[in-house]
């Protein structure tokens, strides 16, 4: 499946509570969630894969009802196998032992499809998970957090194997570092079906609204940064990156380079937008 295909259909597995009435003089957008920009990074070719990170700066703080979900890795590969993560204004999940959903409120997340099995899901201490099928199987780990404006840089590191069936497996742990806080939060890991990890050329990161349908003058107001993009401890290769505006979702995010980093802001409509896709630096 194309890379922006399956990002589109990773879209859908965030939940969508029932639509709630759009203002009269709204256009007709698709049914949330709305990804406002999408970013992708070409890191030039495939790497084999001890660590990847980015860091993410964040301009408000944001309440748990603005719904937005900011993906450091909007989607990535691990040995073909498709991976996102990042941090929610409301994150949701439960345990291995009480499957009832909850809302957790601020919260971290890595999610892998092709998976089901509870078995490779290792949540932290207090954490909680989730293994759905309603758009392709995945599982994935979630913390609450309560993550705040500044600047944090979110990490997914190989750590130890498991032979399962006699085939051998990786557990992949997502980290997430807070500068302001000056801390260290482990969400949790899960078992990627190889022994040898490698990272795909290609990988995304974005910024999307999410839950019940809200008014487009009730997306918030924010700056996000992506940047310093990391690759086994060393400067990822960057060589080329694009931002993809989806249509039929609000024009309200406009992403620009800035000294190495992608700068969206967020919440301000852009109006008479017809390139939907533009190179923001690179080949």
């Amino acid at each position: 499946m194309p890379l922006r295909s399956l990002l589109l259909t990773l879209a859908l597995l965030i939940p969508a509570a029932t639509p709630a009435v759009a203002a009269a003089d709204e256009p007709e957008y698709k049914r949330m969630p709305w990804h406002l920009v999408d970013l992708w990074w070409d890191l030039g070719e495939k790497t084999p894969f001890q660590s990847y990170s980015v860091d993410v700066t964040i301009s408000e703080d944001l309440p748990d009802s603005t719904n937005l979900y900011i993906a450091p890795i909007g989607i990535a590969h691990l040995s073909d196998v498709p991976f996102y993560g990042g941090i929610q204004t409301q994150c949701d999940g439960n345990t291995k032992a009480d499957r009832r959903l909850r809302k957790l409120g601020h919260g971290l997340l890595m999610s892998m499809w092709g998976e089901r099995s509870f078995d490779a899901i290792r949540p932290s201490i207090g954490g909680y998970c989730q293994s759905s099928g309603h758009e392709g199987d995945f599982v994935s780990v979630r913390r609450p957090y309560q993550w705040s404006k500044g600047t944090c840089t979110y990490r997914v590191v190989r750590m130890d194997e498991e032979v399962v069936d006699g085939k051998p497996c990786t557990w992949v742990g997502a980290f997430v570092h807070s500068h302001e806080k000056d801390e260290n939060v482990f969400i949790g890991a899960l078992r990627f079906p190889a022994s040898e990890l490698v990272l795909s050329q290609k990988v995304a990161s974005f910024v999307e609204v999410y839950g019940r349908r809200v008014p487009v003058d009730q997306i918030p107001q924010v700056t996000v940064t992506f940047g310093n993009l990391k690759l086994n401890g060393e400067p990822a290769g960057v060589k080329s990156v694009d931002a993809i505006y989806p249509k039929d979702v609000p024009d309200y995010a406009e992403a620009k380079p800035q000294d190495g980093t992608v700068v969206i802001e967020v919440g301000q409509p852009v109006e008479g937008r017809t390139n939907r896709r533009v190179q923001l630096w690179g080949n």
